[in-house]
Protein backbone atom coordinates (compact mmCIF):
# COMPACT_ATOMS: atom_id res chain seq x y z
CA UNK A 1 0.00 0.00 0.00
CA UNK A 2 1.27 3.93 -1.07
CA UNK A 3 -0.72 6.62 0.43
CA UNK A 4 0.09 10.01 -0.14
CA UNK A 5 -0.07 12.78 2.63
CA UNK A 6 -0.71 16.50 1.65
CA UNK A 7 1.10 18.49 5.04
CA UNK A 8 0.01 21.61 5.60
CA UNK A 9 2.62 24.43 7.38
CA UNK A 10 3.53 27.94 7.30
CA UNK A 11 5.22 28.86 3.98
CA UNK A 12 9.08 29.39 3.99
CA UNK A 13 9.89 26.86 6.42
CA UNK A 14 13.13 25.44 6.02
CA UNK A 15 13.43 21.49 5.07
CA UNK A 16 16.94 20.40 6.63
CA UNK A 17 18.50 18.48 4.10
CA UNK A 18 18.76 15.50 6.38
CA UNK A 19 15.46 15.03 7.49
CA UNK A 20 14.68 11.49 7.01
CA UNK A 21 15.27 10.11 10.67
CA UNK A 22 12.41 13.20 12.21
CA UNK A 23 10.34 11.27 9.08
CA UNK A 24 10.93 7.79 10.27
CA UNK A 25 10.30 9.23 14.04
CA UNK A 26 7.12 10.22 13.09
CA UNK A 27 6.01 7.01 11.52
CA UNK A 28 6.86 4.89 14.08
CA UNK A 29 4.65 7.37 16.31
CA UNK A 30 1.66 6.94 14.54
CA UNK A 31 1.85 3.18 14.49
CA UNK A 32 2.25 3.46 17.87
CA UNK A 33 -1.69 4.74 18.61
CA UNK A 34 -2.77 1.61 17.28
CA UNK A 35 -0.24 -1.16 18.74
CA UNK A 36 2.84 0.12 20.81
CA UNK A 37 4.02 -3.30 20.82
CA UNK A 38 3.99 -3.17 16.95
CA UNK A 39 5.78 0.01 16.93
CA UNK A 40 8.42 -1.02 18.95
CA UNK A 41 8.65 -4.62 16.82
CA UNK A 42 9.61 -2.35 14.06
CA UNK A 43 11.70 -0.11 15.46
CA UNK A 44 13.68 -2.22 17.66
CA UNK A 45 13.51 -5.67 15.69
CA UNK A 46 12.04 -5.53 12.53
CA UNK A 47 11.21 -9.15 10.74
CA UNK A 48 13.94 -11.04 11.40
CA UNK A 49 15.52 -13.46 7.74
CA UNK A 50 19.34 -14.84 8.30
CA UNK A 51 20.63 -12.53 11.29
CA UNK A 52 19.20 -9.22 9.50
CA UNK A 53 15.90 -7.30 9.91
CA UNK A 54 13.50 -5.45 7.88
CA UNK A 55 11.22 -3.08 8.97
CA UNK A 56 8.76 -3.10 5.42
CA UNK A 57 8.16 0.34 5.29
CA UNK A 58 9.83 3.25 3.08
CA UNK A 59 8.77 6.67 2.10
CA UNK A 60 9.26 9.11 -0.50
CA UNK A 61 11.24 12.69 -0.99
CA UNK A 62 9.42 15.52 0.94
CA UNK A 63 8.32 17.29 -1.98
CA UNK A 64 6.71 20.53 -2.14
CA UNK A 65 7.18 23.22 -4.72
CA UNK A 66 8.48 25.77 -5.73
CA UNK A 67 11.21 25.57 -3.78
CA UNK A 68 14.60 26.99 -2.95
CA UNK A 69 17.93 25.58 -1.81
CA UNK A 70 19.68 27.66 1.04
CA UNK A 71 23.20 26.61 1.37
CA UNK A 72 24.21 25.06 4.97
CA UNK A 73 20.89 25.24 5.88
CA UNK A 74 18.42 22.93 3.78
CA UNK A 75 15.69 23.17 1.46
CA UNK A 76 13.15 26.08 1.96
CA UNK A 77 9.49 25.44 0.43
CA UNK A 78 8.12 28.37 -0.67
CA UNK A 79 4.38 27.40 -0.63
CA UNK A 80 1.92 26.47 2.66
CA UNK A 81 1.52 22.93 1.86
CA UNK A 82 3.65 19.98 0.65
CA UNK A 83 3.74 16.40 -0.26
CA UNK A 84 5.00 12.24 1.50
CA UNK A 85 4.13 9.31 0.12
CA UNK A 86 4.74 6.19 2.55
CA UNK A 87 4.32 2.65 1.42
CA UNK A 88 4.33 -0.20 3.75
CA UNK A 89 4.17 -4.00 2.34
CA UNK A 90 1.14 -5.21 4.89
CA UNK A 91 -2.19 -7.17 3.73
CA UNK A 92 -4.24 -6.18 2.09
CA UNK A 93 -6.88 -5.90 4.71
CA UNK A 94 -5.17 -4.00 6.84
CA UNK A 95 -4.52 -1.08 4.16
CA UNK A 96 -7.67 0.95 5.38
CA UNK A 97 -6.92 1.07 8.74
CA UNK A 98 -3.14 1.87 8.83
CA UNK A 99 -4.00 4.58 6.46
CA UNK A 100 -6.34 5.90 8.85
CA UNK A 101 -4.18 6.33 11.48
CA UNK A 102 -2.89 9.79 9.59
CA UNK A 103 -6.00 11.26 9.01
CA UNK A 104 -6.55 14.52 10.14
CA UNK A 105 -3.31 14.88 12.70
CA UNK A 106 -1.19 17.52 13.94
CA UNK A 107 3.16 16.49 14.41
CA UNK A 108 5.91 18.96 14.91
CA UNK A 109 9.02 17.64 13.43
CA UNK A 110 11.95 17.62 15.29
CA UNK A 111 15.59 17.93 14.10
CA UNK A 112 18.98 18.97 15.19
CA UNK A 113 20.21 21.73 16.07
CA UNK A 114 16.47 22.30 17.88
CA UNK A 115 14.97 23.10 14.65
CA UNK A 116 11.05 22.29 14.53
CA UNK A 117 8.74 22.44 11.83
CA UNK A 118 4.97 22.18 12.59
CA UNK A 119 2.02 20.35 10.57
CA UNK A 120 -1.34 19.30 9.90
CA UNK A 121 -2.38 16.93 7.43
CA UNK A 122 -5.28 17.94 5.34
CA UNK A 123 -5.35 15.31 3.03
CA UNK A 124 -4.42 12.08 2.28
CA UNK A 125 -5.39 9.17 -0.57
CA UNK A 126 -4.42 5.70 -1.05
CA UNK A 127 -2.84 5.49 -4.06
CA UNK A 128 -3.90 2.70 -6.54
CA UNK A 129 -2.05 -0.47 -6.90
CA UNK A 130 -0.48 -1.59 -9.98
CA UNK A 131 -1.21 -4.27 -11.82
CA UNK A 132 1.43 -6.94 -11.03
CA UNK A 133 2.89 -9.15 -13.21
CA UNK A 134 5.67 -11.66 -13.73
CA UNK A 135 8.76 -10.78 -15.91
CA UNK A 136 9.84 -7.52 -17.05
CA UNK A 137 9.15 -4.37 -15.30
CA UNK A 138 11.52 -1.29 -15.52
CA UNK A 139 12.18 1.32 -12.55
CA UNK A 140 14.06 4.17 -11.60
CA UNK A 141 15.49 4.42 -7.95
CA UNK A 142 13.78 8.42 -6.55
CA UNK A 143 16.26 8.03 -3.21
CA UNK A 144 19.73 6.21 -3.38
CA UNK A 145 19.74 2.36 -2.15
CA UNK A 146 22.01 1.59 -0.16
CA UNK A 147 23.63 -1.71 -0.50
CA UNK A 148 26.58 -3.45 1.79
CA UNK A 149 28.21 -6.74 1.64
CA UNK A 150 30.78 -8.23 4.83
CA UNK A 151 33.99 -8.64 3.01
CA UNK A 152 37.04 -10.83 4.52
CA UNK A 153 39.50 -8.49 6.18
CA UNK A 154 36.76 -5.86 7.24
CA UNK A 155 35.27 -5.85 10.51
CA UNK A 156 32.16 -4.21 9.20
CA UNK A 157 29.81 -4.33 5.76
CA UNK A 158 31.37 -1.70 3.14
CA UNK A 159 29.39 -0.02 1.33
CA UNK A 160 28.90 -1.23 -2.80
CA UNK A 161 28.20 1.09 -5.52
CA UNK A 162 26.71 -0.37 -8.67
CA UNK A 163 30.02 -0.70 -10.50
CA UNK A 164 31.25 -3.23 -7.67
CA UNK A 165 31.09 -6.80 -8.14
CA UNK A 166 28.46 -8.53 -6.31
CA UNK A 167 26.16 -5.20 -6.45
CA UNK A 168 22.92 -7.03 -8.47
CA UNK A 169 23.52 -10.17 -6.29
CA UNK A 170 23.17 -8.28 -2.99
CA UNK A 171 20.67 -6.49 -4.40
CA UNK A 172 18.39 -9.13 -5.48
CA UNK A 173 19.06 -10.90 -1.93
CA UNK A 174 17.57 -8.18 -0.45
CA UNK A 175 14.49 -7.88 -2.11
CA UNK A 176 14.15 -12.16 -1.43
CA UNK A 177 14.90 -11.55 2.60
CA UNK A 178 12.07 -8.91 2.35
CA UNK A 179 9.74 -11.42 0.92
CA UNK A 180 10.85 -14.30 3.50
CA UNK A 181 10.28 -12.20 6.18
CA UNK A 182 6.68 -11.84 4.67
CA UNK A 183 6.42 -15.40 5.11
CA UNK A 184 6.36 -15.85 1.35
CA UNK A 185 7.70 -19.37 0.19
CA UNK A 186 10.55 -18.88 -2.36
CA UNK A 187 10.99 -21.84 -4.55
CA UNK A 188 14.97 -22.55 -5.61
CA UNK A 189 14.65 -22.29 -9.28
CA UNK A 190 13.38 -19.18 -8.90
CA UNK A 191 16.43 -16.72 -10.62
CA UNK A 192 15.38 -13.22 -10.97
CA UNK A 193 17.70 -11.01 -13.12
CA UNK A 194 18.48 -7.40 -12.24
CA UNK A 195 19.89 -4.79 -14.72
CA UNK A 196 20.84 -1.62 -14.83
CA UNK A 197 20.23 0.80 -17.70
CA UNK A 198 21.61 4.15 -17.00
CA UNK A 199 24.51 5.38 -15.32
CA UNK A 200 24.40 5.91 -11.74
CA UNK A 201 24.13 9.20 -9.68
CA UNK A 202 25.77 8.78 -5.76
CA UNK A 203 24.39 10.39 -2.71
CA UNK A 204 25.51 10.48 0.93
CA UNK A 205 23.05 10.56 3.69
CA UNK A 206 23.91 11.63 7.00
CA UNK A 207 21.58 9.85 9.85
CA UNK A 208 22.13 10.66 13.85
CA UNK A 209 22.58 6.89 15.70
CA UNK A 210 23.63 7.16 19.36
CA UNK A 211 24.40 10.63 19.60
CA UNK A 212 26.72 10.19 16.45
CA UNK A 213 26.07 10.90 12.58
CA UNK A 214 26.50 7.74 10.81
CA UNK A 215 27.25 8.34 6.83
CA UNK A 216 25.32 6.30 4.07
CA UNK A 217 26.08 5.87 0.69
CA UNK A 218 23.77 5.08 -1.41
CA UNK A 219 23.54 4.91 -5.58
CA UNK A 220 19.95 5.98 -7.55
CA UNK A 221 19.73 4.65 -11.08
CA UNK A 222 17.32 2.85 -13.40
CA UNK A 223 17.13 -0.78 -13.85
CA UNK A 224 14.95 -3.76 -15.38
CA UNK A 225 14.03 -6.26 -12.83
CA UNK A 226 13.20 -9.67 -14.53
CA UNK A 227 10.92 -11.96 -11.83
CA UNK A 228 7.92 -13.11 -10.75
CA UNK A 229 5.39 -10.75 -9.39
CA UNK A 230 5.71 -11.00 -5.79
CA UNK A 231 9.33 -9.91 -6.63
CA UNK A 232 8.02 -6.61 -7.94
CA UNK A 233 5.46 -6.10 -5.44
CA UNK A 234 8.02 -6.38 -2.58
CA UNK A 235 10.32 -4.22 -4.15
CA UNK A 236 7.37 -1.44 -4.82
CA UNK A 237 6.52 -1.34 -1.44
CA UNK A 238 9.29 -2.27 0.68
CA UNK A 239 12.04 -0.19 -1.24
CA UNK A 240 15.14 -1.28 -2.58
CA UNK A 241 18.36 -2.21 -0.46
CA UNK A 242 19.32 -1.71 2.74
CA UNK A 243 17.18 1.33 5.87
CA UNK A 244 14.49 1.79 3.80
CA UNK A 245 12.61 3.02 6.77
CA UNK A 246 14.78 5.92 6.28
CA UNK A 247 13.74 7.23 3.37
CA UNK A 248 15.91 5.17 1.04
CA UNK A 249 15.66 2.98 -1.74
CA UNK A 250 12.30 4.69 -3.11
CA UNK A 251 11.77 2.88 -6.50
CA UNK A 252 8.56 3.95 -9.39
CA UNK A 253 7.95 2.21 -12.08
CA UNK A 254 8.59 3.55 -15.16
CA UNK A 255 5.18 3.73 -17.59
CA UNK A 256 6.86 1.73 -20.03
CA UNK A 257 5.56 -0.93 -18.53
CA UNK A 258 1.92 -0.09 -18.76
Amino acid sequence: MRIKIILQHQPKIILPFDYQYAVQAWIYKVLAKANEELAKQLHDHGYAVEGKTFKLFCFSHWNGYPYKIIPGKGIQLQGDSSELQVSFLIPENMQTFVAGLFQKMEHTFYFKGNHVIETYINHIEILQNPQWRDGLQNYTLRSGARISKKLLDHEHPQYLMPTDDGYCDQFLQNIKHKLQATGTLIPEYIKPTLHITSDFKPHKYNIPKADELIEMKTASFSFSLDAPREWHHALYYAGAGEECSLGLGWAERLLTND
